[in-house]
């Protein structure tokens, strides 16, 4: 009888314990986001990433270039006129749509989030995505200005180790300026870690520094108007960030 009541007694010690962390989990972390919400955000980021090339291109003049192809009887002319309106093509473009992508991302991720302590995070890794993807850009976009004065250096090998050494050393300015950026701005010493996983994901930067080199096979595919959605990941990325602290039973 007497274990009988020792083990009543340890289930609901831990009943009692369980329901307290059940209490904190939904103090941190209200609600999961359900996939309607994830999806909302990529949508929100793809928009983000896609309108301001828009814009861009047509304030470059080429929104009579669609409607002069409208015109036209050939499907061939308004599919390359479409293009040409998403099409990015030079620094300012990716800029454009970098940061609309990442700035649309973390303000759908503050609206729909019903926690209010993952804001933060969401500046924090908006402002390390945004870094990550634009700074090794910077870092090729000087070094192709520069090449064109060298014939020696518009080489193929030149060119791959211009992106190569781009990406690498882009990626540690980022990691560095970000989180430097974010111990001043919220007063956080903790600091981002590069990860693995961060060097899988610079297929954006690798093809953005195609772009700005004018690499022939990329325009020839056409391998630029995937951009946005490279981008888009990043805003994704930005508005999914959340607190890492987990409370403890």
């Amino acid at each position: 009888m007497k274990i009988n009541n020792i083990q009543g007694e340890a289930f609901q010690s831990f009943h009692i314990k369980r329901q307290n962390y059940e209490e904190k989990l939904k103090t941190q972390n209200p609600t999961k986001k359900p996939s309607q919400n994830k999806k909302t955000l990529m949508a929100v980021a793809l928009i983000g990433a896609t309108v301001p090339v828009i814009a861009y291109n047509l304030a470059r003049g080429r929104g009579q270039n669609l409607k002069d192809s409208f015109q036209k009887s050939g499907a061939k002319e308004k599919i390359k006129a479409i293009g040409g309106i998403l099409e990015i093509d030079n620094f300012t473009s990716i800029l454009a749509s970098n940061a609309g992508a990442v700035t649309a991302g973390v303000a759908a991720g503050v609206l729909t989030d019903k926690n209010p302590g993952n804001r933060q995070a969401k500046y924090k890794e908006g402002i390390f995505e945004f870094l990550n993807s634009i700074i090794p850009t910077c870092i090729a976009a000087a070094g192709e200005t520069a090449s064109r004065k060298n014939p020696k250096l518009q080489t193929a090998p030149a060119r791959a180790a211009l992106i190569a050494g781009s990406v690498a050393g882009g990626m540690f300015i980022a990691n560095k300026t970000s989180n430097k950026i974010n111990e001043e701005c919220f007063d956080d010493k903790a600091k981002r870690k590069f990860k693995p996983a961060d060097c899988l994901v610079h297929l954006d930067d690798i093809l953005g520094l195609f772009v700005i080199a004018k690499v022939p096979f990329v325009q020839k595919l056409n391998a630029d108007k995937i951009l946005p959605l490279l981008y888009a990941r990043a805003g994704f990325e930005a508005g999914e960030a959340e607190n890492k602290q987990k409370a403890s039973v």
